[in-house]
């Protein structure tokens, strides 16, 4: 079987597993992100309705979920030759972490819940040492967990199951602890600090170990949805990377992704925002598998050239202009392919309709496009850059 043109499920993890080897390539592996939950929940908040339903309540995300994959597989069928994995996630959101520590979580009807800081102020460094490390099923993590086994009961182990939203121990760290007096305390109160990084460390490694266990066929990647297979490593968001200095990067988080990366055999890395000045740090990351990052926030260029020999480059591209405007998909997809010097390594996360207002004009922008042609298009603009 032809693995690079056979479009089989079996095929296309054949694929990631070349990928994660590092293994040259015909072309360089791509996928449009199809989490069920996000993607189902976007549908609905288009059409001004709550996700509220979506997200807690378990039988209606997975009848949502199994409704996506199937509308998936139909169009694998047919013209959706991308590396994507069907999978199923239980999600919630952002502060399930956080409300494993008490934070007070608010909902609302049409964006993710948010959470509320568990402690700040000048009397925020005792209280914090006066925490311990939460159950693994304490606040939202409980719900997740419940989730995961009804998902698994009630599919028979059909499909993988992807690791819900995975914030850092860092990106946790200051959602529990105010997040302005918690950068301060890196300067002034250093010992609570490392205290609530090493609570966040344990609680992070016994959940993925817990939900792990729930399932046959765990995938151990929240967002974007790559397939890395069970025991490769880990996924994680380190979203702080573009406002920390590499100083503070290498003192307060590095640790903990290196006890976490050997925990797990590897770490895969999401980041938003500007992350060029922390680049030599992130190769200091013990087992390090891959970065994804913006290519309109941090350049391709930089990225590539420093860690194509260490890890997986995976970019996409979003609306945050910081560093490079782009019209399309086809645009930035144009420029990484003919900035890139080989296949190996290399990923795309394609968002459809690419980036949609950065300098497009109002005509280019008046019909979209549809998704089946979207699809054909990528394809062979990918293929013919290969």
């Amino acid at each position: 079987m032809d693995i690079w043109n056979d479009n089989s499920q079996e095929s296309r993890k054949a694929r990631w597993e070349m990928f994660w080897a590092m293994e040259d390539l015909p072309r360089p592996i791509w996928l449009v992100p199809n989490s069920p939950t996000i993607v189902k929940g976007l549908s609905i908040l288009q059409q001004g309705k709550s996700i509220k339903e979506l997200l807690f309540n378990k039988e209606v995300q997975l009848k949502a979920s199994l409704e996506h994959i199937a509308g998936m597989e139909m169009a694998q069928q047919h013209f959706a030759f991308d590396d994507a994995i069907n999978h199923l996630q239980p999600y919630q959101g952002v502060p399930i972490f956080a409300s494993a520590f008490g934070c007070k979580i608010e909902h609302f009807d049409h964006q993710l819940p948010a959470s509320l800081p568990l402690v700040s102020g000048d009397d925020a460094p005792e209280k914090v040492m006066q925490l311990t490390t939460p159950a693994v099923d304490a606040g939202m993590l409980g719900d997740i967990l419940e989730m995961t086994s009804y998902f698994e009961k009630q599919t028979k182990g059909k499909y993988p199951v992807a690791v819900t939203d995975l914030q850092s121990p860092m990106d946790n760290a200051y959602l529990v602890w105010n997040s302005c007096d918690f950068m301060v305390a890196m300067y002034t109160d250093k010992e609570a600090v490392h205290h609530l990084m090493r609570l966040c460390t344990d609680l992070f490694i016994n959940f993925v170990k817990e939900m792990r266990s729930r399932v046959a066929n765990f995938i151990p990647a929240h967002f974007p949805p790559v397939y890395l297979p069970d025991g490769k490593g880990v996924a994680l968001s380190e979203d702080t990377l573009a406002v920390l200095s590499s100083g503070l990067f290498e003192e307060f988080t590095l640790p903990y992704l290196n006890e976490v990366s050997e925990e797990f055999g590897g770490l895969f890395v999401h980041s938003c925002g500007n992350i060029e000045h922390q680049l030599p740090s992130i190769k200091k990351i013990h087992g390090l598998k891959g970065l994804n990052f913006s290519v309109s926030a941090t350049r391709f260029e930089p990225v590539w050239e420093t860690l194509k020999d260490t890890c997986c480059v995976i970019p996409h591209c979003s609306e945050e202009n910081i560093v490079r405007s782009f019209k399309s998909a086809t645009d930035w997809i144009t420029h990484v392919l003919t900035a890139k010097d080989r296949n190996r390594g290399l990923g795309l996360v394609v968002i459809p309709d690419g980036v949609k207002n950065a300098g497009a004009s109002s005509a280019e922008q008046a019909e979209p496009e549809t998704f089946p042609a979207f699809m054909t298009r990528i394809s062979k603009l990918i293929g013919d850059y290969a």
